[in-house]
């Protein structure tokens, strides 16, 4: 079931039920990138999970307040430097889709020799950054800024292999192998909750120390490794290395690598700005924390922030799959078959995400003490929030997935913008002032987040009902 072997009729946008064909191909791509993208993140909510069960309750809070900035840090710098994805993705996409595999196989290794680098130069910029910048964002209590210190420098020795593993996921993707990072993601998943168990609490018998919220990061550090030798090793299988020939420095080209860095650059600076708006969102909660005297509400919004990450990802994972869909069909000369298949990934997920909405809306305090239960106050405090962000859970699938397809197409550009405008002209300002300048707690700041999701959906829905996107050469 090839995903270009449809017909490239203009798509339908008056109608309710789904085109089943489009729906099958992007679900057989789309479930497997949906189970990973799972996976990975229990990979980092464990990490909250298991310290919101400390002994300590004083403790096991401080580190959900800390988590909220030292998990959006790493993930501005980590995540910077893993947009080379988006161009290997959309670049092996069109290659394959255009029968030409060995070119495909030359954009890993060229993404590979670009991941190395940036991996490196990730991790020191992450290492020497951390203290100052989770210093100033730090504001609901001197713990959070020493824990979140700690924390996010023990997530940046993780780097490399993060941005690597993000190289191999792209290529397979792009040739519609979305299950192989499955595999590599279970295994880290298991690994890491493992791994948290010993290092969080302790292994007396095993001479292990309690190391708490530093233990957490740096079992999420060493699983990402494992998870980057499985994806080698997979990549060595003689079904894929012969067919695509990695491992050749003849296939070095500087203009392929030219390219990934072009595609790269503004998506990595879109994460950047996404990642900076929330770091920002989590100060201005800090503000209302240090005037309560604690770390509630940091906690509370942390794992409000979990529970929607629970939302996005698996849409996230359809929007990869959509991606997928679009970088082939415009490689096969189908530029109205790429529109339906995105179109049909909004509606599937608009659908799944109305009935995920109504859960929200009907236990908020009970979703929320899964993460907390050993401080009522945490969900007492996020219960509210929690129904706001049930309201824009819909625009937030238009939103990512449609981003998503426009980084297929190659329109990496745009998204950035958008997601800068928004950010600093929607988000960081407005939460500001109905949060700490008005007045109106963390209901306020959840305000202004779902306002930033609704023009986010609508910015990327008006971009895509265009025709611009089609016609870019990668």
């Amino acid at each position: 079931m090839q995903l270009t072997d449809l017909g490239d009729e203009p798509p339908r946008f008056f109608k309710l039920g789904l085109e089943r064909p489009l729906v099958r191909r992007v679900m057989a791509l789309g479930t497997w990138v949906m189970l990973a993208m799972i996976t990975q993140f229990f990979v980092n909510a464990a990490d909250n999970f298991m310290v919101g069960r400390l002994d300590d309750h004083h403790l096991a809070t401080a580190s959900q307040a800390a988590l909220g900035l030292g998990m959006p840090f790493f993930w501005a710098v980590g995540g910077f430097f893993c947009a080379v994805a988006f161009g290997t993705q959309a670049m092996t996409a069109r290659r394959y889709a255009e029968g030409e595999y060995q070119r495909a196989g030359q954009v890993l290794w060229n993404s590979l020799l670009v991941a190395t680098l940036a991996g490196l130069v990730g991790l020191v910029i992450g290492w020497f950054l951390t203290p100052p910048a989770i210093g100033f964002l730090a504001q609901a209590s001197p713990e959070q800024g020493e824990l979140g210190t700690t924390y996010a420098r023990m997530r940046m020795l993780g780097i490399p292999g993060m941005v690597l593993t993000f190289s191999y996921k792209a290529f397979f993707d792009g040739i519609g192998r979305t299950r192989v990072h499955l595999y590599a993601a279970l295994a880290m998943n298991a690994i890491n909750i493992g791994l948290n168990y010993v290092l969080i609490y302790g292994a007396p018998a095993l001479g292990v120390p309690a190391m708490a919220l530093e233990g957490a990061g740096l079992a999420s550090a060493v699983s990402t490794y494992i998870g980057l030798l499985i994806m080698i090793a997979i990549s060595l299988r003689p079904d894929y290395s012969r067919r695509y020939h990695f491992y050749r420095w003849a296939h070095t080209r500087w203009a392929i690598i030219r390219d990934l860095v072009r595609l790269m650059l503004p998506s990595g600076s879109a994460t950047v700005i996404l990642m900076i708006g929330f770091m920002l969102f989590m100060r201005f909660v800090g503000q209302i924390d240090a005037e309560a005297g604690g770390n509630t509400f940091s906690a509370a919004t942390k794992a409000l922030m979990d529970t929607a990450s629970l939302c996005f990802m698996p849409v996230i994972a359809l929007g990869t799959a959509t991606a997928t869909a679009v970088s082939q069909s415009l490689g096969a000369g189908k530029a109205n078959l790429a529109a339906r298949y995105g179109w049909e990934s909004v509606r599937l997920g608009v659908y799944a995400m109305l009935v995920i909405a109504a859960i929200f809306l009907a236990i908020p305090e009970q979703i929320i003490r899964v993460w907390a239960p050993n401080d009522p106050a945490v969900a007492a405090a996020g219960a509210e929030s929690l129904r706001i962000v049930a309201a824009g859970l819909p625009a937030m699938v238009v939103g990512l997935v449609l981003s998503q397809a426009l980084y297929g197409a190659g329109a990496n550009t745009f998204v950035m913008v958008v997601e800068g405008l928004l950010h600093f002209g929607v988000l960081v300002p407005v939460s500001w002032l109905l949060g700490p300048r008005l007045g109106f707690g963390l209901e306020g700041i959840w305000l202004a987040a779902a306002l930033y999701t609704n023009l986010m959906g609508l910015a990327m829905a008006l971009k895509f009902l265009g025709r611009g996107w089609r016609n870019i050469r990668l």
